[in-house]
């Protein structure tokens, strides 16, 4: 405790110099408070985060820079618990064209998202964080996650760079373990006026394939991301695994969680107070823990997802959003059982402010694929109120 005070008294004594040059102090904070949703044969009440985490999430985020150093570190409060967030991290700048981040990063550079609608609400159903996982989803976050990252920017548009997972503890590791097994190197080509090409190769750790033998892989990424038609912006990615293996593993293929080929695409078009987003996702050659014959469970299986949403927006703050998803049971579970596929739908309105908002909303989601306990695999349904700042 003693130690979070002192970075908490640390943080307040940056924030105080705030306005020094380079230095810039900001804040980000969300609760979701379920006013009602059912639970069995109750109705229940609680407060929790988009994200399932305790809240209300309160933030607090530092960041400096000049010409060739710069820092950042946030600290979060969900709930009553106090830790360190996304970031604790130094950059620097040798020359001009090469950027060296060190730490704990979450810098989002190259990633290829589609984020709206229940995403930024109670993500219950298809829109749950372990189904479509809409950070990421036509492009992975390559340079992020504990350790080193070195990105070059020999050209103008062209980004070259690789993401060196390592231990903060000074823990040491074999240089196999760290560059064949734990490390992503990637390269990004803007085009000016079209659109940008992404390429990755992602090193795993070792795996079994279906007969329970140590496999070696990687994932190979290439995405596209559109941006030349004006008000559409369009992203396909795909992420393809050059064995397909099983990074949990049982003899009868019941206990299962592997590496399938992915192939996601996205597309919004904003036309003034209106946005209409559309999401979908496969996973193909996957597993069926419901197939009754053991040689049938490992792979062949397709799983699908796919999600549309709206955003309109009226003249006085209030906004308005709907979004609807669907996933097959492969998707959802690796399971072609039945009751496994889930319907996700949404509707709400916020009132938006300089620095915030508000917003009540109705979820629901088939098959009891929602946040609480659900017999039968009953219709789950939630009633949420969302309050989120940003300073």
């Amino acid at each position: 405790m003693k130690k979070i005070i002192s970075v908490l008294t640390g943080l307040a004594l940056v924030a105080g110099a705030a306005m020094a040059d380079g230095i810039t102090f900001g804040s980000w904070g969300r609760g979701l408070w379920n006013v009602a949703a059912n639970s069995g044969d109750d109705v229940v009440t609680d407060m929790h985060q988009s994200w399932g985490g305790d809240a209300p999430r309160t933030g607090i985020s530092v960041s400096g820079s000049t010409e060739n150093v710069g820092f950042a570190v946030d600290m979060f409060a969900n709930g009553s618990g106090i830790s360190l967030g996304d970031n604790a991290l130094i950059w620097v700048k040798p020359i001009e064209q090469i950027k060296i981040v060190a730490g704990k990063k979450d810098q989002n550079e190259l990633r290829g998202d589609a984020a709206f609608g229940l995403w930024n609400w109670d993500r219950i159903g298809a829109a749950n964080g372990d189904v479509m996982v809409l950070e990421g989803w036509t492009f992975p976050d390559v340079f992020d996650g504990e350790g080193v990252a070195v990105v070059a920017y020999p050209i103008d548009g062209l980004t070259v760079g690789a993401g060196i997972r390592l231990s903060l503890e000074g823990t040491g590791a074999t240089l196999e373990n760290t560059y064949a097994h734990g490390a992503n190197y990637a390269a990004a080509y803007a085009i000016d006026g079209i659109g940008t090409i992404k390429a990755a190769y992602m090193t795993k750790a070792t795996a079994k394939d279906k007969d329970g033998k140590d496999k070696d892989y990687g994932v190979i990424a290439a995405a596209f991301d559109l941006t030349m038609v004006d008000g559409l912006y369009a992203s396909v990615g795909a992420q393809i695994p050059t064995a397909h293996v099983f990074t949990t593993y049982d003899p009868l293929g019941l206990n299962l969680k592997d590496a399938p080929t992915v192939v996601n695409a996205y597309a919004r078009y904003s036309l003034d107070a209106l946005a209409v987003h559309l999401a979908v996702g496969t996973k193909l050659n996957t597993f069926d823990t419901n197939k009754d014959k053991r040689e049938d469970r490992f792979d062949g299986n397709l799983g699908f997802a796919i999600g549309a949403g709206a955003d309109y927006s009226l003249d006085n703050g209030i906004g308005f959003f709907g979004d609807v998803r669907y996933a097959n049971g492969i998707y959802m579970a690796n399971t072609s059982a039945d009751k496994s596929d889930c319907l996700t739908l949404g509707l709400g309105v916020e009132k938006n402010f300089s620095n915030g908002k508000i917003g009540i909303a109705f979820e629901g989601a088939t098959n009891g694929k929602g946040r609480y306990t659900y017999e039968d695999n009953a219709f789950a349904w939630e009633i949420p109120v969302k309050v989120e700042y940003f300073f």
